[in-house]
Parts: structure tokens; C-alpha cells; sequence
């Protein structure tokens, strides 16, 4: 594993690393591990119910647009994490807004018409993201975007509760059960970070 993240986000580190298959071989993958204040010991049980409720969501999902889920690891250095790592296929050309900068003449609609179709795929599945912005949308090899990072996302069952969040799906704001993926479209499209004058987190 390279031990310099390659991205950091709110509360996590992604770094680049190779997994060993059952058949001999090497693919290269992300290595995504919940970052903490100290060294975890005390948020133990939190992090593991974060952990848990990501790989509640994003295990179940097989789409085209849909970033792949490999597994759990809890060694990937000299000893033993105390929680497990998650793991996912690398895509070296990172999130759709990085793609873009090096790639210009790309068709913006392919890539906007492959994340509807993501999103469509979790909402048939009663998933609801929380969180598509242009950094949680990577590239593959073949040009086409992925939707990542399912660590806010709920599953809404057939009677409107939410099964991993707090709340009641009846009584929470429409925002948070449907999913606005217009603003992502439209930064994708003009490389400008949309409403720049508000906080990124609430």
C-alpha cells in the first residue's frame, strides 16, 4: 500500500495499493480507511458501525455506473488494522472533474447520461445516495463514470422508513430522500464549483 493518501476526504483516506487474486493475479486497487483524531481505539465501535453501514449498501449494488466492491481487508502493513479497510477496483483516471481538466473534448452528455443511470439503478433498489457531487464520480478505463463512496447513503424499505439512518422517512426533507443530481451535472459540465459562496458541509 503507498502510504501517502491519494485523496482525503471528510472523513477518510484513499490510497493506492495491488491485491493478490485466488488465481495468482495482481490487480491494482483503492484502499479506502475511515481516518480518525487518534489511533481509533476509542471509536472503535463507531467506526465499525460505519464501516458496517456502507457495506450494508454498496455489497448489494451490480450496475455499470456503479463503482465495483471488492471486499474488506484488515492487512495491508506490518500489522493488523483494528478495523477493516475497504477495497474497490482503482481507476487511475480519478473523478469526473480531474477527468475533464485532462480530457476536454469528452462528451459531457455520455457522462451525465451514465450517472442518471447510476442513480436510477439505486433509487429501483430504494437506495438513496446523500452525497453526488463531481468527487464522488470516478472515471473507468473505458471513459464511463462510477458512482462511489456510500458511506451516507440510506435503503428506504416499502413503507417509507429508513433502515440505516436516524429518522422517519415520512417526516424528513425531500432532499434527503431524492436525490438532486443537477448540480453535480452542471459543475461537470462547466468545471465551476456551484454556489461557491456557501460552506461545503452543513
Amino acid at each position: 500500500m503507498i502510504r501517502i493518501p491519494l485523496l482525503a476526504g471528510g472523513n477518510s483516506n484513499i490510497y493506492r495499493g495491488k491485491l493478490t487474486r485466488t488465481d495468482g493475479r495482481k490487480i491494482r486497487v483503492a484502499i479506502k480507511m475511515i481516518r480518525t483524531s487518534d489511533d481509533g481505539s476509542g471509536q472503535l465501535d463507531d467506526i465499525l458501525r460505519r464501516l458496517k453501514r456502507e457495506v450494508d449498501v454498496w455489497s448489494r449494488l451490480k450496475h455499470k455506473n456503479v463503482l465495483p466492491f471488492i471486499g474488506l481487508c484488515n492487512d495491508v502493513g506490518p500489522s493488523p488494522a483494528l478495523w477493516p479497510f475497504l477495497i474497490s477496483p482503482f481507476y487511475k483516471f480519478g473523478h469526473i472533474g480531474t477527468y475533464l481538466k485532462k480530457h476536454p473534448s469528452t462528451n459531457r452528455r455520455d457522462l451525465i447520461t451514465g450517472v442518471a443511470s447510476g442513480l436510477q439503478y439505486l433509487h429501483g433498489h430504494n437506495i438513496i445516495h446523500g452525497d453526488i457531487k463531481v468527487q464522488n464520480v470516478l472515471v473507468d478505463k473505458r471513459g464511463a463514470p462510477s458512482i462511489c463512496d456510500f458511506g451516507i447513503s440510506k435503503i428506504i424499505n416499502r413503507r417509507g422508513f429508513t433502515t440505516l439512518s436516524v429518522g422517519t422517512a415520512p417526516y424528513m426533507a425531500p432532499e434527503l430522500l431524492f436525490v438532486v443530481d443537477g448540480l453535480s451535472q452542471e459543475e461537470g459540465v462547466t468545471q465551476e464549483l456551484p454556489s461557491p459562496d456557501y460552506n461545503q458541509r452543513l
